[in-house]
């Protein structure tokens, strides 16, 4: 049975205040998805009881790479369900009813567990490309990693650590499946790795730094060891959600690539390193070394609970790869954004953080 939701608990008056203002007044896109969603609610929700209604849950989020608008589903009058309309920007909007196929395998496939999860995907729209889904529960693990910055053996910091052996295991299941219909094979790393190299060069890489990177990546070069697999293709903190005690539900894919396993291992092993530009700016890793190794240590933990681990030197490599992609993205989006002499201070500090990370 589909759980009611309780109204807010604990807002403050001026939040509810505001909520309500929303609500009577709606922006006219959420009046838009208002009018478009409404006729569709009996087909996404066949067993409720009642009849269904909508209304705006909140602002949208337009910040991220997708705009985000919230809605509440109403069963005679009572909250049903949180849903989101999630509206892809770029290359993604592309991508939608693939998203949409991948949310519903995984579904399926993750049915018998009761604690690792996908967001359930109700519908797509293609004009605009959009994807309907319920609002998956929980925080970021980087939320959860917050609280980790001296995570102590003695000590621990058990809830975390729970999530992130979590995390490994709902990968180990997703690299079970076989690689969807739609899927592509994804571009191989050691062609990309050079393209990003090259382009390192203009930002001041320094020769021996190139030299260790493709010394840790060279392994790469030869035919992958383990079998092909669906892969995530964006495995990080921000896209891993808990909820206590241990439910992790992972956001944004469409699995429209699949390839080494070692791969995502290494992606998401990489995102230690690097959450954003302030936390590079501030001089300071975001976790200390002795974090970054437990944490790498309890996700490699879950993964092999379910399947074997890819060689422990590929996973490096990718690893390796994937901060090198990052450090490309850092340098090229400040070359793009700020004055010159700031530019050079910021991009010679990211040369320097992503040196220490490789």
């Amino acid at each position: 049975m589909r759980r009611r939701m309780s109204s807010c608990v604990g807002a403050s008056p001026s939040s509810l205040r505001k909520r309500g203002e929303l609500m009577a007044n709606p922006t006219p896109l959420q009046k838009a998805w208002l009018a478009r969603l409404r006729p569709e609610l009996p087909r996404y929700f066949p067993h409720a009881h009642g009849s269904l209604d909508l209304r705006v849950a909140g602002p949208p989020d337009l910040r991220t790479h997708s705009r985000l608008f919230p809605f509440t589903v109403l069963a005679d009058g009572l909250p049903l369900a949180e849903i989101l309309v999630k509206i892809p920007q770029g290359r993604k909007a592309a991508n939608v009813n693939l998203a949409f196929r991948a949310y519903r395998l995984l579904n399926r496939h993750l049915a018998d567990d009761p604690h690792l999860a996908a967001p359930s995907a109700l519908g797509v729209w293609s004009d605009p490309p959009a994807l309907i889904m319920e609002k998956a529960d929980g925080d970021a693990l980087f939320v959860w990693m917050k609280e980790c910055r001296n995570w102590a053996i003695e000590t621990g910091c058990q809830l975390a650590q729970n999530f992130v052996k979590q995390a490994g295991r709902w990968l180990a299941r997703l690299h079970h499946l076989p690689p969807p219909d739609w899927a592509s094979p994804a571009p191989h790393a050691m062609e990309l790795l050079d393209g990003w190299l090259n382009r390192l060069r203009g930002f001041g890489l320094d020769p021996l730094e190139e030299k260790r990177i493709r010394d840790q990546t060279r392994i790469l070069a030869a035919p992958p060891e383990s079998p092909s697999v669906p892969l995530h293709g964006d495995f990080t903190l921000r896209n891993v959600l808990c909820r206590l005690p241990q439910d992790v539900t992972i956001l944004d894919t469409e699995l429209a690539q699949f390839g080494d396993p070692a791969a995502d291992i290494g992606w998401f092993l990489a995102a230690l390193h690097a959450i954003d530009k302030w936390q590079i700016l501030g001089g300071e890793m975001i976790y200390t070394r002795a974090v970054i190794q437990r944490t790498g240590d309890a996700f490699l933990q879950g993964y092999a609970s379910v399947r074997p681990l890819p060689p422990r030197e590929v996973i490096q490599a990718y690893k390796v790869a994937r901060l090198t992609e990052r450090w490309l993205e850092f340098v090229e989006r400040e070359q793009q954004r700020n004055i010159a002499g700031l530019r050079t201070l910021i991009i010679r500090r990211i040369n320097q953080h992503f040196a220490r990370a490789v």
